[in-house]
């Protein structure tokens, strides 16, 4: 049972992580300034990532 738990939680956490991204895809670029991000670090601070690690979030 153990696996379908943690299939459900890497989904349900997919979709999370991607519901955010599209929130934020959706706010014009001056909130995103305001609020300290640009568009190109949407994913990055989605996922809880600073600039430099994109390449060991795999």
């Amino acid at each position: 049972m153990s696996i379908m738990r943690a299939a459900y939680r890497s989904f349900r956490d997919y979709r999370v992580h991607r519901m955010a991204e599209r929130t934020l895809a959706a706010m014009d670029d001056a909130f995103l300034r305001d609020i300290g991000i640009s568009r190109s670090e949407i994913s990055l601070v989605v996922r809880g990532l600073q600039r430099g690690q994109e390449d060991k979030a795999g």
